[in-house]
């Protein structure tokens, strides 16, 4: 092979080979000759013969003209970066479409894209600056032991440590040498299922059902019941929390797509009244980038922003969205929401950009410091922690189920993994890169998806039906 012909081999010169006009001749050559088969079939060679040995002479003899008068290395270096990179850019139905599973050569820098490679292996910092040389350790996942058999539903990652909560009212903390338990039984000693867990720089917050609330000191280890907000009781789907001057900011929301703010000052909480923001749909995901700016999604593909602390929401998106929003996470200059169609939608602010991250369903997305990380599969979450990083939550000995399936009046899905307790597949997002830049890489192979499942036990059923012996009449 010549160096022309370039790293792409043979796949990459048949790409730009069927663009010419030699590829149109060949083309035509064999519908001619194939069509003369019924008057001797050894035309079907000479059909063959003429449409295979052009691209294998042109080939071997490196004479395939280049596109536009350029020479052929920059034919060929123009096409490579177009079509042997599985990383796609085009347009959707007048939205910027791109498929992300390429990984760029580390030595190769661009300056239209600068943080495109970030959170792949061997690529350059979240700064782009590819000139050091330096390279990122690939992510090691182990096991992590939980210290409870709850399942767990919820995580929330933070410069102070990690936190978890799940079935029971269980709330666990990341410590030195493992998890411990911050709470056993919820805030109100009822023990309630927690579904949401929210950090802010000197506090935890969870929520729950029939309206669990709590706050818990970290550092103390002491917690206060501020459950049934305002003297409502409905089951809580999330919660989001923002430190605010001397107080704090928590935002719950509920399976019937309400929002309710409330500000916490001198130990208490003044509760405002609740918002829908939608059509009344359930909420599946909230976040908050400060006490002013933060993002919700809904099961209707509806994202809304707040930008006076979630007082008022304005939609922003998504348009078209083909799988059911499942989570939101803010980002510098916008939000991140992942789908269940294995789709990540980023937001910058005025335009939305789709990138395909994963076959299968994707259920939590986080964001911070220009990084995202995109969890979901099928098969049951597995505790898992990042070895050049802070542990990741722990999942116990039960099955993450999703939001979507613990909110009222919901259909029930697959389990789905936090932000930081991951499942297959997981992938690393830059979502500062620009749009349609955005760069994903699988962590880890998923399991069956759900259509596959029901198939197989589909036939297994079927295979038991025909084996079942008829009944002999009288």
């Amino acid at each position: 092979m010549t160096e022309a012909h370039g790293d792409g081999g043979f796949v990459a010169f048949f790409r730009r080979y069927a663009k010419t006009w030699y590829h149109t001749v060949a083309t035509a050559a064999l519908t001619l000759f194939g069509t003369l088969t019924f008057v001797d079939r050894l035309f079907a060679v000479v059909a063959v013969a003429a449409y295979l040995l052009p691209p294998v002479v042109l080939y071997l003899t490196d004479s395939l003209p280049a596109a536009d008068g350029s020479s052929a290395g920059t034919a060929t270096s123009a096409a490579d970066d177009a079509d042997t990179g599985r990383h796609r850019s085009g347009v959707d139905g007048g939205r910027p479409v791109e498929r992300s599973e390429r990984t760029d050569d580390p030595g190769s820098t661009s300056s239209a894209d600068p943080a495109a490679s970030a959170g792949t292996t061997g690529s350059t910092g979240a700064n782009g600056a590819g000139g050091s040389g330096e390279t990122e350790p690939s992510p090691e996942w182990t096991a992590a032991d939980a210290p409870t058999d709850d399942p767990l539903f919820d995580a929330a990652v933070t410069d102070a440590g990690a936190y978890a909560v799940g079935g029971g009212g269980t709330l666990l903390a990341a410590a030195r040498d493992g998890w411990e338990t911050l709470l056993s039984d919820g805030p109100g000693a009822a023990g309630t299922t927690l579904t949401g867990v929210a950090a802010t720089g000197g506090a935890v917050w969870v929520a729950g059902e029939s309206g669990a609330v709590g706050r818990v000191d970290p550092k103390t280890g002491r917690h206060a019941d501020h459950s049934a907000p305002d003297g409502d009781t409905t089951n809580l789907a999330g919660v989001a929390a923002a430190d605010d001057g001397g107080g704090e900011l928590v935002l719950v929301v509920d399976g019937s797509g309400r929002i309710r703010r409330g500000r916490f000052r001198d130990g208490g909480v003044t509760w405002g009244d609740p918002v829908t923001p939608g059509s009344g749909s359930s909420v599946t995901g909230a976040t908050l980038r400060d006490a002013s700016t933060g993002y919700v999604c809904d099961s209707n593909d509806g994202v809304f922003a707040t930008d006076d602390g979630g007082a008022s929401f304005d939609r922003v998106g998504v348009d078209s969205a083909d799988g059911t929003l499942a989570d939101v996470a803010a980002t510098a200059d916008g939000c991140l929401v992942a789908a269940d169609d294995g789709t990540v939608h980023r937001y910058d602010g005025s335009n939305w950009t789709p990138v395909g991250v994963a076959d299968g369903a994707l259920w939590a997305v986080a964001a911070s410091g220009g990084r995202g990380l995109a969890a979901g599969g099928w098969r049951p979450a597995t505790a898992a922690r990042c070895t050049n990083a802070r542990p990741a939550p722990p999942t116990g000995s039960g099955r993450t189920r999703s939001r979507r399936s613990r909110s009222a009046g919901r259909r029930s899905a697959p389990p789905a993994p936090s932000p930081s307790a991951t499942t297959a597949p997981s992938s690393s997002v830059d979502p500062s890169a620009p749009s349609g830049n955005a760069t994903f890489s699988t962590r880890a192979p998923g399991g069956y998806p759900p259509r596959a499942r029901r198939r197989r036990r589909a036939r297994g059923r079927r295979r038991v039906a025909t084996r079942a012996t008829p009944r002999r009449a009288g």
